[in-house]
């Protein structure tokens, strides 16, 4: 058994965030400037953290984000993990969050009482994103018990941390509401990884807890005053 210490971090700003535009799966925008700014601010807080591995959504925001931070890691590997993409809204994706404010309060009332198979139209339930971060999950715990990693940095995506966060730690994805987050923001949370429980069990045997919730002082007083509503 291995204690792994597994910092999430949200990714840098971009022009749709700027905006006020719902982004989800279906939107891959890179990062603004100041989100270059907010991803070098991440970078220069987790200078000295000892990854053994930086994992990023395929998405073009985390990737960035990801890129950034690896700077100051030469050598350690960059992996890319579509299951760890954005949850898709759908038709709402791209639209402005005043638009879509009616349907999408709905579908998120229905998820914070249990209803997990709600959706968007044309879009991911809450319920379809938990079996994809579960999968990826465990697969990244395998890999990390079979190399002897120790500490990982994964740059996502707001409301898959809220999944992430929601179904591995608190074991009850009623809670995502309970997450903050803004750009660049991030969570550390700690696992002991037993390979006889992963390999019966999967992720879901293992039990997560916080070290750090919401870490934002590492960035200027607009970033870490901006509250974000997805």
């Amino acid at each position: 058994m291995a204690v792994v210490d597994i910092i999430i971090a949200r990714h840098g700003q971009t022009q749709a965030n700027a905006k006020r535009l719902l982004q989800g799966g279906l939107v891959d925008c890179d990062l603004n400037k100041r989100g270059i700014q907010q991803a070098q601010q991440l970078a220069e807080r987790l200078r000295d953290e000892p990854f053994d591995w930086i994992i990023a959504s395929k998405l073009a925001r985390a990737t960035h984000t990801a890129q950034i931070v690896s700077e100051y890691h030469e050598g350690v590997p960059l992996t890319k993990d579509k299951r760890l993409g954005e949850v898709s809204w759908g038709d709402l994706d791209g639209t402005s969050l005043s638009e879509c404010q009616p349907i999408r309060t709905k579908v998120i009332d229905q998820w914070r009482n249990g209803n997990f198979e709600a959706k968007f139209p044309g879009g991911e339930s809450a319920e379809e994103c938990r079996k994809r971060i579960t999968e990826s999950f465990t697969d990244i715990l395998k890999e990390v018990a079979e190399k002897g990693y120790k500490s990982i940095l994964m740059c996502l995506h707001g409301r898959i941390m809220r999944v992430i966060l929601a179904s591995l730690v608190e074991k009850d994805l009623t809670k995502m509401e309970l997450t903050r987050h803004t750009n660049c923001a991030y969570y550390q949370v700690q696992v002991v990884v037993d390979a006889d429980v992963l390999a019966r069990e999967g992720v879901d045997g293992l039990a997560f807890k916080y070290i750090l919730k919401d870490v934002r002082d590492h960035l200027n007083l607009a970033d870490s005053n901006e509250s974000v509503e997805y």
